[in-house]
Parts: C-alpha cells; sequence; structure tokens
C-alpha cells in the first residue's frame, strides 16, 4: 500500500532546496537593493519579516509600524510550525550549517548556555524601551544584509575587477568579457571599489559566528542568537513537535545527530521544542 505522505528523504531534499534558494534569493535582494535596482522585493522588504527588528522598533517608537505585518505573520507560523525559520529559511542558519566541521562535537558547552540568547533578547528589548536600537546589530538578518553589502559585494568588484585588468590583456577574451561586465557593472556590482565604515566589526562578528562553530555545532543558534531566542519562546507552545515512537529502541543515534543538542537521553530522547530546528536529522522512516 503506497504511503500517503511524502517520504523523509523528500522532507530533507525540500528542506535542503527551501535553504539553497533562500539564501541565492536573498543575496540578489540585498545586492539589488544595494545598487538601487527597483524591484518588487528590496532588503527594506527582508527586514520587514524579522519579529526582533519588529518588537524592537515598535517599541522604541511607541506606535504599531505596519510594515511589520510580515514578522507578525512569521511568528503566528512559528506557533504553529515551531521554530523552522532557524533550520529551513535562516540565510546565516544555512551558511552555518554549510560550513560546520563534520567532527563537531556537540557537548562541550555547558547547557546554561542556552540561556545567554535570552539574555541578550532582554537587552535588546531593553534598550529599545529607551528608543536605542543599536544593540539589533546582534540580529541575524541584520548581520547577514551588512555582510553582504559590506563585505561579500565590496570583495567581489576588487576581485572582478583584478581579474579584468588581467583577462584584457588577451586580445580575443575582449568581447567576452564586455559581456561579463555588463551583466555585473551596475545592476550588481559598482563601477567604483565601495568603503563603509564598520566593516571590520562586520566581519568581525560574522567570522566570530561561523569559527564558534567548531566548538559546537550550531553555536551561534544554541547559545547567542537572539531572534532564535525569540522564535524559541514562540515555538514552546507550538503545534507541530517532536515525538518519539513507542517503536524507538533507544540506541542514541538521534541524540548524537542533533546539530541542536536537544535531545536528551535522560528523558527517554525527548527534545525541547523551544531548541528544535526541524533539521530532520534525528528523523526515520
Amino acid at each position: 500500500m503506497p504511503k500517503r505522505w511524502p517520504s523523509l528523504a523528500f522532507w530533507r531534499y525540500a528542506r535542503r532546496t527551501s535553504q539553497s534558494v533562500g539564501l541565492i534569493a536573498l543575496l540578489a535582494l540585498v545586492a539589488y537593493t544595494t545598487r538601487d535596482v527597483r524591484g518588487i522585493l528590496s532588503a527594506r522588504d527582508l527586514m520587514s519579516l524579522d519579529p526582533l527588528t519588529g518588537l524592537a522598533s515598535t517599541i522604541a517608537s511607541q506606535r504599531w509600524l505596519a510594515h511589520f505585518i510580515p514578522a507578525i505573520v512569521l511568528l503566528l507560523a512559528t506557533l504553529a510550525l515551531g521554530r523552522f525559520w532557524c533550520g529551513w529559511l535562516c540565510p546565516l542558519g544555512t551558511l552555518i550549517d554549510w560550513i560546520s566541521p563534520r567532527s563537531t562535537s556537540r557537548n562541550q558547552v555547558p547547557p546554561g548556555w542556552r540561556r545567554v540568547k535570552y539574555g541578550l533578547l532582554s537587552l535588546i528589548v531593553f534598550a529599545a524601551l529607551w528608543g536605542n536600537l543599536t544593540l539589533l546589530i546582534f540580529d541575524p538578518l541584520t548581520i547577514f544584509v551588512r555582510s553582504v553589502a559590506t563585505l561579500l559585494l565590496p570583495a567581489l568588484q576588487w576581485l572582478v575587477m583584478a581579474l579584468e585588468s588581467v583577462l584584457y590583456r588577451v586580445p580575443f577574451l575582449g568581447d567576452a568579457l564586455d559581456v561579463v561586465d555588463t551583466a555585473l557593472q551596475g545592476p550588481i556590482l559598482s563601477y567604483e571599489q565601495p568603503h563603509y565604515q564598520g566593516v571590520l566589526l562586520t566581519a568581525g562578528l560574522l567570522v566570530g559566528i561561523l569559527a564558534l562553530n567548531w566548538l559546537s555545532s550550531r553555536f551561534w543558534c544554541r547559545y547567542l542568537c537572539p531572534l532564535g531566542g525569540l522564535l524559541s519562546l514562540v515555538s514552546r507552545f507550538s503545534w507541530l513537535k517532536r515525538h518519539v515512537a513507542p517503536s524507538c529502541i533507544r540506541c542514541g543515534r538521534c541524540a548524537s545527530d542533533c546539530r541542536m543538542g536537544t535531545i536528551d537521553a535522560a528523558k527517554g530522547f525527548a527534545s525541547d521544542s523551544g531548541e528544535c530546528i526541524l533539521c530532520l536529522d534525528c528523523a526515520v522512516d
């Protein structure tokens, strides 16, 4: 008798596809916004999807900000599906997954460190009460947008210009290089090398977040991400949650495979719904 629902392999493929397509789309969104190319969406629309930015901005301005309605939709979706944003769509989470070393230990950091993200979330909200949004620099979408705009695109600009200066010396490559240059310069890259203030701070944050992945898998998402902390609080009441089947043989593989380290053998291999990002690493057909 055929299965009624898609297989586990399908959902894992769907997750990887969602991460890849989402990252590429968001990269293009930031690139075109930086170059002031008019389109259906912009990087501002990306930030309107951010519940943390929406909450802090609403508190700081002391008025309802309608352009953050998408953030409310995301919170409602989290209430139904759990912390899916972190595991399926977050661009920073996708980068962390892609760069994560396979041999990373998953239990080197004390569990109490998970409270740090709630502390940072509280600090952001407290600062917003005084009209200060400076701490939103630790918001993952803010880090992503700034990293693309002030690090990735300028680095790509420098690389393209350096390669063109060399390749244009080869006569028969001239026409092909003109086509490439027309496609890149203007729509994506500028004609002059851009420079931005605060680039070292942005670079330090990004490199630090990725480097911490060698200490513990998804370190940033587990212990530090303030947006993850907000979504974690909401997803504790989510409708979709992981359950351990009666047929479980208690082999412990799910706990060792869990990239968020949230499966507890002492609790019958149950997991914290506030920490689960629906990565499906623990699931079996």
